[in-house]
């Protein structure tokens, strides 16, 4: 099938006609191949994970629900989906979400945005029934390690968000350069990431976030990169480049917000037990100890956590 029978297939309910609607014309994935490439295993505590990438989470319905959960929670702290300073009303072309993840980012803002078309990118499609997206919104199958699937300066607006658990270190400066290359003069990119950065923590979230970077450094990921994005954007040659760092409350102290996001915690971090008891040796019952005592020291220490909102200009 020719990628213009394809694209007129995706597209055709939308009544969407768009001058350079043949910039994906090598973009485009046949997604009956996919399973010849995903290796992936259930771990001993039932969660399906990749093989073939360095990502430590799982990639599974459950961790799906999760990230919408996230989603709404960052919706609300940055009171919607874009923080970069321009008006995507005004714009004509395609939006990129690269590690779409659930895809609802990526669905709110085809949504909001008929006009345009709006491209979610991951390891693979999340199981969400076809009739619930937008006709503006396809999934393209791809790897963020890898050459990103679309010509030089293709994208009005390229959005990334929570790949510190996928990225290396190494990886992270090609990363962010590829985000640029994709993006038009006059575009943007926005990178929203959560690292390691807990104030006023107390032991056992420093007991817990030790094992982390332990396994994150197996794989070669530092999360200290995180925050250093904003230069990153800048070797990238981007303009105007901007960086936010929000302190979030973390537990029932801070109100709604700070109880949505330590259920969001408590709901992800127990998915790396089988991880640190396979490579660092660390017994289910004193992971699970941590974990349980968290919940309560966030509370007593008023913890807070950094969620760091970059984004700069082509």
């Amino acid at each position: 099938m020719s990628f213009f029978d394809l694209f007129t297939r995706l597209f055709r309910a939308s009544n969407y006609r768009n001058a350079g609607s043949d910039i994906l014309a090598s973009s485009v994935i046949d997604h009956t191949r996919a399973e010849e490439w995903t290796v992936a295993y259930v771990d001993g505590a039932g969660r399906r994970r990749r093989t073939d990438v360095p990502y430590l989470l799982p990639k599974d319905d459950q961790e799906i629900q999760r990230l919408d959960y996230q989603h709404y929670i960052l919706r609300q702290v940055l009171q919607g989906n874009i923080s970069a300073p321009f008006q995507l009303e005004a714009q004509q072309g395609y939006v990129l979400d690269v590690g779409c993840g659930s895809g609802r980012w990526a669905s709110e803002v085809a949504t909001s945005y008929p006009h345009l078309q709006v491209i979610g990118l991951d390891l693979e499609e999340a199981n969400i029934k076809a009739s619930s997206r937008p006709l503006n919104y396809q999934f393209t199958q791809g790897n963020v390690l890898e050459k990103l699937p679309f010509p030089d300066e293709s994208m009005t607006y390229v959005h990334q968000r929570l790949l510190v658990a996928a990225i290396p270190a190494a990886k992270w400066p090609w990363v962010v350069q590829e985000l640029a290359r994709v993006t038009r003069r006059g575009g943007w990119v926005e990178l929203v990431e959560m690292g390691s950065g807990f104030v006023r923590e107390g032991a056992a979230t420093q007991q817990f976030m030790t094992w982390f970077r332990q396994l994150s450094q197996m794989r070669g990921i530092d999360l200290e990169v995180m925050g250093r994005l904003d230069v990153l954007l800048q070797q990238a040659g981007l303009h105007h480049v901007q960086k936010k760092t929000l302190n979030l409350p973390v537990g029932t102290w801070g109100g709604r917000m700070g109880e949505l996001l330590a259920r969001d915690m408590l709901s992800g971090w127990p998915s790396l037990q089988p991880l640190c008891q396979q490579y660092l040796n660390i017994p289910k019952e004193t992971f699970d100890a941590v974990i349980a005592s968290l919940e309560a020291e966030w509370n007593s220490h008023q913890t807070e956590y950094e969620v760091y909102v970059v984004y700069g200009q082509k």
